[in-house]
């Protein structure tokens, strides 16, 4: 199981939950199972880092997020607890001690505000820093806690670092080369070892020692871990976060691979989902169990299926070093259809000069008149854009000419009054703005398609979703089967994308949690009709009734 099927199998638990609320009347079963609810939509994964001062905690932050917002350096942090959770976009949240006041702050100014140079001794009295970065491993579940270094000149930043130590569901010990498991980390693990707790030991900084240093501390360290856990002591992972760090922002797979940091990813996610996630999700089909009613068969059937497909679930024999994919880099942008774009900004261009055209050419508005004015849909567009006054001045013409038309075909009834009737409706053949968007789709295509053919991996990274309306089209525009391939698995990934916040968003809703939506999971609904059907404004009108003759030529007035 991997993350996104974890995903889905916590939706399948709060499908039978919402059938449950919706089948049972106000009450403490019903209140029972919003409760759940609750804690379904608060569900994540607080992986709390700790170590000694300039250990790279925050570098290796940096390098499992694929960002470098986090500060950095060989100073010490104040005592300020730096939380790392999901946000549409970036953003710093600061929380004052003895108060509910907050304030935001721009990103490039976190490092004045919880480092000892920029807040020394925590003058500020900031309680906790809350920064958001739109990480792909964030909006998969974790939270990451960034501690204050422990065994700094500020004997807060220890006490505030073990303050913290109950937040956890699992440590990332930081320790380096160049001293490695001082002190206080070693009394770190040992209240870990007392916690119950699961801890992941890192040993920073490789890429400054030869093999047989690197070999004589990992001896050393194992001898430690072991004095301290007995046989339960934890992984060990040896790397270079300043490796990992710049080679995940730089795009360098090659790079993070040698860094050692997709090891402890691999470890990590095999944790969350193996043992947490799955822990967690059985304890929460028992409890939604007490919730259904007794004749609920279909609910207590469908907790039986999820039971089974969790107890399927086992650590792997073998753990692969791979990285977290999508490799903890900012997700895909699910922006406007860029034909739709192009489509909708060249009929608002066209219906925008028609509004002026109309009201003093007489020879346009006679051919706008004979035509049928518009189709339905670029009819209403245009409405909503003009005044009445231009609406009054374009369109009494065509009432005429359609009042003209019913008039003279009144006394003949039956099947050829339909066929006059059926034709006098606009269409996409006769409306003016429909070929307009014609042109523009086609040019719009072509220039995608363009771009994917001669830089295909290029031009798929600036490139939003593509509707399903003009997807066709520009798969058609395509040659080389190999990019075909890789726009439909993209726009593949990218629906799926939208699928996972449209049921975080509605699971969010109904566990009471509005707090946590975030601003992909509120636009999902949206985003996904537009993906779907492509921007109502670049839509063109119906087609001509099929076998209807009459409706296929030029109107006549």
């Amino acid at each position: 199981m991997d993350l996104r099927q974890y995903g889905r199998m916590k939706t399948a638990l709060a499908e039978v939950l919402r059938g449950a609320t919706m089948a049972e009347r106000p009450g403490p079963r019903r209140e029972a199972a919003r409760a759940l609810f609750s804690r379904l939509a608060e569900d994540r994964f607080n992986l709390v880092v700790v170590g000694r001062f300039s250990r790279g905690k925050s570098t290796l932050m940096n390098a499992m997020l694929g960002t470098d917002r986090l500060p950095t350096g060989i100073v010490p942090v104040t005592s300020v607890i730096t939380t790392v959770s999901y946000g549409s976009e970036e953003r710093v949240v600061l929380h004052y001690q003895h108060t509910s006041l907050f304030m935001d702050i721009p990103i490039a100014e976190l490092a004045s505000h919880i480092t000892e140079r920029g807040n020394p001794g925590n003058v500020r009295r900031i309680r906790t820093a809350e920064v958001q970065l739109p990480a792909e491993l964030l909006r998969r579940g974790f939270y990451f806690i960034d501690t204050p270094g422990l065994g700094s000149s500020i004997a807060e930043n220890t006490r505030t670092t073990e303050g913290f130590l109950s937040e956890a569901d699992a440590f990332v010990l930081v320790t380096s080369y160049e001293s490695p498991l001082s002190e206080e980390e070693a009394r770190i693990l040992e209240l870990v070892r007392q916690s119950g707790r699961r801890a992941f030991v890192v040993v920073n900084k490789e890429d400054g020692v030869d093999e047989g240093q690197r070999r004589e501390v990992l001896e050393h360290l194992a001898g430690r871990l072991e004095a301290i856990f007995g046989a339960a002591a934890p992984s060990v992972f040896s790397l270079s976060a300043m490796r990992a760090e710049r080679a995940r922002i730089g795009g360098d797979a090659a790079g993070v691979a040698a860094s050692g940091l997709p090891a402890l990813e691999a470890a990590l996610v095999e944790f969350l989902i193996n043992e947490k996630r799955r822990a967690f999700l059985l304890a929460m089909c028992g409890r939604a169990e007490g919730v259904l009613e007794p004749g609920d068969v279909v609910g207590r059937a469908r907790l039986g299926e999820l039971r089974v497909a969790l107890a399927a679930v086992r650590p792997a024999e073998e753990k692969k070093a791979t990285a977290i994919a999508p490799a903890s880099v900012v997700g895909p942008a699910i922006g406007a259809c860029e034909v739709c774009a192009s489509v909708s900004g060249a009929v608002f261009q066209y219906l925008a000069a028609q509004q002026y055209q109309l009201g003093g050419e007489e020879k346009l508005r006679a051919a706008f008149e004979e035509r049928g004015g518009l189709c339905g849909p670029h009819t209403w567009q245009f409405e909503a854009m003009t005044a009445p006054k231009e609406v009054a001045t374009s369109f009494p013409g065509v009432l005429e000419r359609q009042a003209g038309r019913l008039r003279r075909v009144a006394a003949s009834g039956g099947e050829a009054a339909r066929q006059v009737v059926a034709a006098a409706l606009p269409t996409a053949a006769s409306c003016g703005a429909c070929e307009v968007a014609r042109q523009a789709a086609g040019a719009a295509v072509a220039a995608v398609a363009g771009r994917l053919q001669r830089d295909p991996e290029g031009a798929l990274k600036g490139l939003s979703a593509v509707c399903l309306p003009h997807l066709a089209a520009l798969v058609g525009a395509l040659s080389k089967p190999e990019v075909v391939k890789a726009v439909l698995l993209r726009e593949a990934e990218l629906m799926e994308r939208l699928a996972e916040d449209m049921r975080g968003y509605a699971l969010k809703r109904d566990g009471m949690q509005r707090h946590l939506t975030s601003k992909e999971e509120a636009m999902a609904g949206e985003r996904g009709l537009r993906v779907l059907l492509g921007d109502p404004r670049a839509a063109l009108g119906p087609e001509p009734a099929i076998g209807n003759v009459t409706a296929l030529p030029r109107r006549a007035g």
